[in-house]
């Protein structure tokens, strides 16, 4: 029975465009520049080439069901004549074709999983194109059919031994008694160490230029003396060569980074001899082995990669169960999406070293250009011996990574070979001495440089995982679409810049500085739709919205951006970010209404600061805190996902609710009839409706506030601690919150990271406060008539699970926003909040404070919540059937289907099962687009509205 592998199946899911760093397929694009080609030799090896290996005639249906056809169809390779050109035009010729060949996806449901083509050039030279699909051909396959072609070539008439079939090969090895028993027992190795292996790069996904996906390659070569003579100091320090190129790359990305410890994605091409002959068989014979690069202190580089040589050892172990398996229960074991987006690959240990033969050489030339991409895969570092030389190749997405911040990798990595290799004994020198220099992006002048704050070192080290819910920044994320005149848009956003010292603020992460540049540098970027169908520019923006709103500034600019999508002539969607570091959200709020009206733009008082307070307010207001939290004894005690000391970071997602302003009006004077501010009584529903979810129905969150300060835009909020415990009187526990926040607000000299700290050393654990309730109905919003509206946002908060933020909208509209940890809490935890916070305040409109009773209230929704997770438990337990898990291998119904191992091929019987459970009828096509099972169920739900009506 053929089968697709788990990395075949992987590679298949990420061609898709709703995969992480997808929409590729996995495949390597080689050119190779010779001289006098016989095409009809070449169609003849070519031929000769699809009878001998079967995988290069695989086709895969829309199921990704696997079958080879036959090896009868005639194969001609596709030759351009650019010989008629000139050599400028040939040159671009050839650049056109590269760029189309390296993004191109080869039709695998026409079993195109090869693809040759030449292209004739002046005076007999020619180049050869090879472009190959990696879920048939890996590249150790590669290096086999490029030596068998040119066998061929040479010698028509040659036999060789017959090849093993792949698929034959790959069922064998599932069924191989020892194969089995090592599987058994790497799978409990990496099962019980799922929580040691250390998270991805902090790289930075940052806003590309365009939507389009855009593969681009760096290159660089060591020539024969430089390859030796790091070959044998490989040899000196009993180092594989692998493990020194590699230990000097893991060195200079973790000290471009600074990440204390992050994973490597190290492909291994082992073909397990559970048959005789498959070492020259072609197939997908790809492991990927997820290797922890520790940067802990070291004397010398030569220690560091004899660490890393350990670690490589141990992981190699423990290959028989798949990386891509791995992956994906590191994924159910974080509840979030886990990636590996650096793969290292060095072919440096071949037999016989090189890369191919000479044989292919003196028929095909030189092997000038090659190229890859692989879904999920951000930057692939290629090392190998070509010609007795070091090809030192990165394959690298430029719509995920900037060339601001890669350019500087690459060149450290080769500079720092070349010293090695020209100067051995730095490899055992002190790391301080290797002064390793990534330089700043803008040489500006600095003015009023000032310490951090607190709560801006705080943010700092939210970007690192040394605490839990890390790995992010404190950033606000907001979308408007509308009508726009383009060129007074940029005019106002350039006086903005100038206007106001925020926009122009730069962090000094490592001295723990900010400072004013005097530079109008303007963070916009533009990327002109308008060619595109409405279909497919709402794609690429969507495809771009979800990297674009988790990524980290790069620090080396002042952290705000500002990104414009142009629809049609005068329509246009606006993505901003800013990160906390120089903003708080009333002032984002502020500029927004400068940016997208009329508005006079704010002159700022830079003379004006802060209000401050004294040593001894301070001392005074830490006993006031100190006493007000002496009953504060624990984390809340919410269903959350798992510990949340064990969650090292997560993606976050927003669910809104949106209660009309004829609502919110008929609900602000109910509270005012007993003295209830809005925001008030907003807080208490909030915390009341919480607080029914806990094991013991009490709660504590942080409350942002904003001290009155006169000044220019910055960000000094900071934060105090509220407390809520059931009681049968909400309107009096209400009133008692209103008091105790008033009072709380009287005692800001110790609050904040100071709060925080305190809790910590109290718990021992952190998050300390994981829930925080965010007021904004002070905040300015556009005004309902602006041509410009505010679509949607996310804020997240490094330590912070759940953020519940309330504002007016531009119609006088209350809006809740709930920013959370998908790690930590499930999307329906929040649904069913929304639901009973509505279903509340619709209570509250009808019977009035003094009459409603919230719990029974809570009681009775629940009731119809809990009908609702019946239905998508029976939609779970369909899928787990089908792919043989059981709820307890840590799944939950927010778990995306592709991180349980779904294949297409399971989905047949998915669909019939769905359809005989709910008497509906979808195809297995339809449910392949449905990522999880909430979209599931509204597919259902969709689908039986239709067949009523």
């Amino acid at each position: 029975m053929r089968e697709l592998t788990p990395m075949q199946a992987a590679c298949w899911f990420g061609r898709s465009n709703e995969a992480i760093l997808g929409g590729v397929s996995a495949h390597l694009y080689s050119e190779f520049d010779g001289q006098s080609i016989d095409l009809k030799k070449l169609n003849l090896a070519i031929q000769r080439l699809y009878q001998r290996h079967e995988m290069l005639r695989l086709r895969l249906d829309r199921d990704a069901i696997p079958s080879i056809i036959s090896a009868d169809q005639n194969i001609e390779i596709e030759v351009d004549d650019f010989s008629i050109f000139t050599k400028t035009q040939q040159k671009q010729k050839l650049e056109t074709k590269r760029q189309y060949w390296t993004h191109q996806k080869l039709d695998l449901t026409q079993a195109q999983t090869v693809k040759f083509s030449i292209s004739l050039l002046d005076e007999q030279h020619f180049r050869l194109h090879v472009d190959a699909d990696m879920i048939a051909i890996d590249p150790s396959s590669f290096r086999i059919l490029m030596e068998d072609l040119a066998l061929f070539y040479e010698d028509a008439d040659c036999t060789l031994p017959p090849t093993v079939d792949f698929f034959s090969w790959n069922n064998q090895l599932k069924h191989d008694p020892i194969c089995q028993k090592q599987r058994s027992r790497d799978r409990i190795w990496w099962k019980s160490r799922l929580a040691d292996i250390a998270p991805a790069p902090t790289i930075p996904l940052k806003n590309p230029t365009s939507t389009v996906i855009q593969s681009h390659r760096l290159s660089s070569t060591l020539n024969t003396e430089q390859r030796q003579a790091l070959h044998r100091l490989a040899k000196q320090h009993r180092l594989t060569f692998s493990t020194l190129l590699m230990g000097i790359f893991a060195y200079c990305l973790g000290n471009k980074t600074q990440d204390p410890r992050y994973r490597l994605n190290v492909p291994t091409f082992w073909r397990e001899p559970v048959m005789q002959g498959i070492e020259s068989s072609i197939g997908d014979f790809a492991n990927v082995s997820i290797l922890n690069i520790d940067m802990s202190a070291t004397e010398h580089l030569a220690q560091f990669c004899q660490n890393i040589g350990k670690t490589w050892i141990e992981t190699l172990g423990h290959q028989q169960y798949s990386g891509v398996q791995v992956m994906r229960d590191l994924s159910r074991y974080h509840g979030t999406a886990q990636t590996a987006p650096i793969v290292f690959t060095a072919a440096v240990d071949l037999a016989g070293e090189e890369l191919f033969s000479e044989r292919v050489h003196q028929i095909f030339g030189q092997m000038n250009w090659t190229i890859s991409q692989g879904p999920q895969v951000a930057l692939d570092v290629q090392v190998v011996s070509v010609a007795n030389e070091l090809l030192i190749n990165w394959d690298i997405r430029l719509d995920a990574l900037p060339e601001s911040w890669i350019n500087p990798l690459f060149e450290n990595y080769i500079d720092l070979l070349k010293k090695i290799a020209s100067n051995p004994d730095i490899f055992t020198h002190d790391l301080q001495s290797l002064s390793l220099k990534f330089p700043n992006k803008l040489i500006n002048k600095r003015q009023s440089e000032t310490a951090l704050n607190a709560l801006q070192k705080a943010y700092l080290l939210g970007r690192t995982t040394a605490f839990p819910l890390g790995g992010i920044a404190m950033q606000e994320y907001q979308e408007y679409e509308g009508r726009l005149d383009l060129e007074e848009f940029k005019l106002r956003l350039t006086d903005m810049v100038r206007h106001h010292p925020s926009l122009r603020t730069y962090i000094d992460e490592k001295k723990l500085l900010q400072y004013i540049s005097d530079e109008v540098i303007i963070n916009l970027n533009m990327i002109d739709l308008t060619r595109f169908e409405q279909a497919v520019a709402n794609e690429h923006i969507s495809t771009f919205r979800e990297q674009y709103r988790h990524a980290l500034f790069d620090l080396n600019q002042s952290p705000w951006d500002v990104t414009v999508f142009k629809l049609s002539v005068d329509q246009f969607k606006i993505f901003v970010r800013f990160d906390a570091q120089i903003l708080d959200g009333r002032a984002i709020a502020s500029l927004m209404m400068e940016l997208f009206s009329a508005q006079t733009l704010t002159q700022p008082n830079t003379d004006a600061k802060p209000n401050s307070s004294t040593a001894q307010n301070r001392t005074d207001d830490q006993k006031y805190w100190q006493n007000k939290l002496a009953n504060h004894v624990h984390i809340p005690k919410l269903p959350w996902s798992k510990p949340l000391d064990s969650i090292a970071t997560s993606l976050y997602r927003r669910q809104s609710l949106h209660i009309d302003r004829e609502k919110f009006q008929q609900l602000s004077k109910i509270g005012a009839r007993k003295g209830l501010f809005k925001n008030s009584l907003i807080m208490a529903l909030v915390l009341e409706i919480l607080s029914q979810r806990t094991t013991d129905q009490t709660l504590s969150v942080g409350v942002p506030v904003l001290p009155l300060y006169d000044g220019a835009f910055s960000n000094q909020s900071t934060f105090i601690v509220s407390t809520w415990q059931q009681t049968a009187n909400f309107v009096e526990h209400a009133v008692q919150l209103q008091k105790s926040v008033l009072e709380s607000l009287q005692h800001l000299a110790f609050s904040g990271v100071d709060l925080a700290r305190m809790l910590f050393e109290k718990y021992k654990s952190a998050p300390a406060l994981p829930i925080v309730i965010t007021n904004g109905l002070s905040w300015p919003s556009l005004p309902e008539s602006n041509p410009i509206k505010y679509i949607d946002g996310l804020t997240q908060t490094p330590q912070v699970a759940i953020d519940v933020r309330f504002k007016l909208y531009n119609d006088g509209a209350l809006i809740f926003d709930i920013d959370y940890a998908q790690a930590a809490i499930s999307d329906q935890f929040i649904s069913d909040f929304l639901l009973q916070l509505e279903k509340s305040i619709e209570q509250i409109l009808a019977l009035g404070l003094e009459n409603v009773d919230l719990k029974l209230h809570f009681e009775n929704t629940q009731n119809q919540i809990n009908q609702g997770n019946m239905q998508r438990e029976q939609i779970l337990q369909i899928y787990l059937n089908h792919l043989n898990l059981s709820p307890s291998d840590a799944t939950h119904q927010d778990m995306q289907f592709s991180h349980l191992g779904l294949r297409p091929s399971h989905l047949k019987l998915i669909a019939k099962q769905i359809n005989e459970t709910f008497e509906i009828s979808l195809t297995p096509l339809q449910l392949i687009h449905c990522q999880d099972v909430v979209a599931v169920e509204k597919l259902i739900s969709t689908h039986t509205k239709q067949t009523i009506h």
